[in-house]
């Protein structure tokens, strides 16, 4: 590949994580592969606009397709220039070379292969798959998604007009990279802390419009258990994302049980430890944690009487089963997640720092009260009488 100029549509200055992850996904995407009927002229939109230009007499401007905004102006030869920005801009390219228009075009993925570069969050990808499937459907394009392990066999069964490949295609239109990015501006506009999880797919894919709910099961055709249960989960991708009322998990479970409730814990692991804080299976539950396939998982979500669970992929997938859903979260806002009637948080203590763009240090523990007796009392004040009560809504509704 020829020398690379990287130009940025926001005029951003570009880190040094920030060039290390153009370099990774450039890598990745290979050769500019698109044929411009010009010689040595060749453009294609994986990870970003990329246009590779011959040596000679050439001026390139780039502009938004649709405002019209204009994002570089100026000559090269003999070089690649490459956008910054990864996510789907309308781009619209055009090529003079000795004074004389040549080339113009813009970005249409209409009918062409476009390549999904997932994350390994559950959460995550259940937030952007619906604007996948409208993606799809408006332009009536031929998606691949990155073979993931864990995603292989939902994705298989649930989605099977996507397809999951190892390598990336050769004859690769557009690429994009999907999750949900804090690091602003080069695979999203804005700090998802800013958006619902469930909307940023929208902004990732340029897709203005509300997508049906992502539904992976059909809950009415499930058979019902000789035993109604519900499932928990204590766990997640950190502690703090953990509900640590004294014994909460235990009383909640107790309860159910007198209910008439089998309690089915459904984590992948056993226990999660994190200095002093430990989450795991509550006295009584039953064991039912591990990493199974996730297409288990969703079965046996769509089965139960609801769901509790914390800021966590398997809230996700038991939303997406169709189950209701109990979450409890102080460390993020209500607006985070996707919408449950069910969610418990305490207004009334420090919460949502995970949504305070003041917070810079994303390894603190507790960012405003690391080491005080208030350490982590967005999740500590939330009482178990505050969930019995949604837990108890929810079941009768």
């Amino acid at each position: 590949m020829k020398p690379i100029v990287v130009f940025s549509a926001a005029q951003n200055e570009m880190t040094a994580y920030q060039q290390a992850l153009l370099i990774k996904l450039n890598k990745l995407a290979g050769e500019v592969k698109g044929d411009t009927g010009i010689t040595g002229l060749k453009l294609d939109f994986n990870f970003g606009l990329r246009l590779e230009v011959p040596d000679g007499d050439f001026f390139i401007r780039i502009r938004d397709g649709e405002s019209g905004q204009e994002y570089f102006a100026g000559k090269l030869a003999a070089q690649c220039l490459i956008s910054m920005e990864k996510y789907y801009i309308p781009w619209q390219v055009e090529v003079m070379k000795d004074g004389e228009l040549v080339f113009v075009h813009q970005l249409d993925v209409t009918g062409q292969l476009v390549y999904m570069h997932l994350g390994n969050a559950l959460g995550d990808m259940l937030a952007i798959m619906p604007y996948v499937l409208a993606f799809q459907k408006r332009y009536n394009c031929r998606i691949v998604c990155q073979w993931q392990e864990n995603f292989s066999s939902l994705l298989g069964k649930c989605f099977p007009q996507l397809t999951m490949v190892k390598d990336f295609p050769v004859d690769c239109y557009a690429a994009f990279v999907l999750g949900i990015f804090q690091d602003t501006p080069i695979l999203s506009p804005v700090d998802a802390r800013l958006i619902p999880l469930p909307q940023m797919g929208s902004i990732i894919l340029h897709m203005p419009i509300i997508p049906p709910k992502l539904r992976l099961v059909d809950r009415n055709a499930v058979t019902a258990d000789k035993f109604p249960y519900v499932c928990i989960a204590t766990q997640a991708t950190g502690i703090k994302k953990c509900w640590h009322y004294p014994h909460g998990w235990e009383i909640l479970t107790a309860k159910l049980q007198e209910s008439g409730y089998r309690v089915l814990c459904i984590d992948g692991n056993q226990e999660l430890r994190e200095g002093r804080y430990v989450a795991g299976i509550p006295q009584g539950a039953e064991d039912f944690t591990g990493y199974r396939p996730l297409i288990e998982r969703l079965e046996l979500l769509a089965g139960a009487a609801c769901f509790i669970g914390v800021s966590s992929g398997l809230s996700w997938l038991a939303y997406a089963a169709g189950t209701p859903v109990v979450l409890i979260s102080g460390f993020t806002l209500p607006s985070n997640e996707f919408f449950t009637p069910y969610r418990v948080i305490n207004y009334q203590v420090c919460h949502g720092c995970h949504n305070d763009l003041r917070v810079s240090d994303k390894n603190s523990l507790c960012p405003y009260h690391q080491g005080t007796e208030r350490e982590l009392e967005c999740s500590r004040e939330i009482t178990v009488e505050q969930v019995w009560k949604q837990v108890q809504r929810c079941l009768q509704e």
